[in-house]
């Protein structure tokens, strides 16, 4: 596809097994297509992601060779929706 879009990267520890089909991908689209990625984890942490560092660190220079990182800090917005509704429960009840 001309943009892929991989939601939540890192959530869970990938197979050892589908990291180097991984890679394929990330090498296989490197230049030539679009790749969002979305994480909670920190280039630092894609160690423990792919489970093995040169691969890892092989992914991550294919990824911001030409990327923009966009950096966003702050409280979950699924976590300020929960806190709310719990506010919201309290101030009724």
């Amino acid at each position: 596809p001309e943009l892929l879009i991989l939601d939540e990267l890192g959530y869970k520890k990938l197979n050892p097994n589908v990291v180097d089909e991984f890679f394929e991908i990330i090498s296989r689209r490197y230049e030539k297509a679009s790749t969002i990625i979305t994480s909670n984890k920190s280039f630092k942490e894609w160690v423990e992601i792919f489970n093995y560092y040169v691969l890892a660190y092989a992914i991550i220079d294919r990824i911001v060779h030409h990327c923009n990182v966009v950096i966003i800090q702050g409280e979950s917005f699924r976590m300020k929706d929960k806190k709310l509704k719990k506010d919201m429960v309290k101030s009724i009840s």
